[in-house]
């Protein structure tokens, strides 16, 4: 009887101990997307409730953007490719809601350069009559700093430079048309 009331002690040390690593590394995952308890006012994450992640990238032909130099008008920021068959779908809808909401929200796409071919992402924007800027992150960097795991991901931002929505994947025209409606209504 002691062997087994070992190895049951054993095992039974052995799941605490697991269980404990498991809840260190929720709690630490936690912490580094900034939802632990009492966050939100003024950091920066790409996280709705939060600022939005300041950056600088220049359009296809040379133009430097800053987001913080956008505060006092929503803005919508999309990450593409033109590889992408989500983008390619929803991108006749983006451009058809920038004629809608256009005056109202400051839209921006953002090309993955790093992840594109130029020469193709410049067919695209030729191609589906994109009449809003679009910005090149040939290095990567702002992709990185939204954590852009899929493509399309849209990223709705208020006056006051807090993210009120982030959608990653494919949006419907019904759900673009109630989220610019409501990012236009934003003061």
């Amino acid at each position: 009887m002691t062997g087994k009331r070992k190895s049951g002690m054993g095992f039974t040390i052995f799941v605490v101990v697991v269980l404990l690593i498991a809840l260190a590394v929720v709690i630490n995952v936690t912490k580094s997307n900034g939802s632990e308890a009492g966050a939100g006012g003024g950091a920066a994450l790409p996280i709705k409730g939060y600022q939005a992640p300041d950056f600088t990238l220049k359009t296809f032909d040379g133009q430097a953007v800053t987001l913080s130099q956008m505060k006092g008008k929503p803005v919508f920021l999309n990450f593409w490719a033109s590889w992408c068959p989500p983008c390619q779908a929803e991108t006749p809808d983006l451009v058809e809601m920038h004629k809608k909401y256009g005056d109202k929200i400051s839209f921006y796409g953002i090309n993955l350069t790093q992840q594109d071919d130029q020469q193709k992402a410049l067919d695209f924007i030729k191609n589906y009559k994109i009449d809003y800027p679009v910005l090149s992150d040939a290095e990567g960097k702002v992709s990185d700093l939204y954590r852009v795991q899929a493509i399309p991901t849209s990223v709705f931002i208020a006056p006051d430079g807090k993210i009120v929505e982030l959608v990653q994947g494919l949006m419907t025209k019904q759900d673009m048309d109630r989220l610019f409606g409501e990012l236009a209504s934003t003061k």
